[in-house]
């Protein structure tokens, strides 16, 4: 890893929301996991919901603050997306399926800093 690779990160105004979008994508995909294989109540199913809200949230500022400072590319736009359109639709087919689609999510995020960087 390149030694000024964070503090690249922390001072772009935009890449800190994708930042963000990582750790509570991290945070949602483990709570789906457990309610798909332990325990699905009514309060875990609102805490994934609200935490989908908060990084469709995380990207929607990303977008912002990108067309501020710099200029959206079309995998920008791609990327979010597909976490607005594919993800909550693919809740409607299996489970597995949801969660795999959700992991493709998690390697598309690290892409956009990738890119940026």
């Amino acid at each position: 890893m390149e030694p000024t690779l964070i503090p690249k990160i922390t001072s772009s105004p935009s890449l800190v929301w994708v930042v963000a979008a990582i750790g509570f994508y991290i945070i949602n995909i483990f709570l789906g996991l457990f309610m798909a294989f332990r325990k699905r109540t009514a309060q875990s199913l609102k805490i994934h919901r609200l935490l989908f809200y908060t990084i469709a949230f995380c990207l929607g500022y990303y977008l912002l603050m990108n067309q501020t400072h710099d200029e959206n590319t079309l995998l920008d736009y791609l990327v979010c997306l597909y976490f607005i359109t594919i993800v909550p639709f693919s809740k409607r087919w299996d489970i597995l399926v949801h969660a795999f689609i959700a992991a493709m999510g998690l390697i598309l995020l690290p892409l956009l800093i990738v890119l940026r960087i």
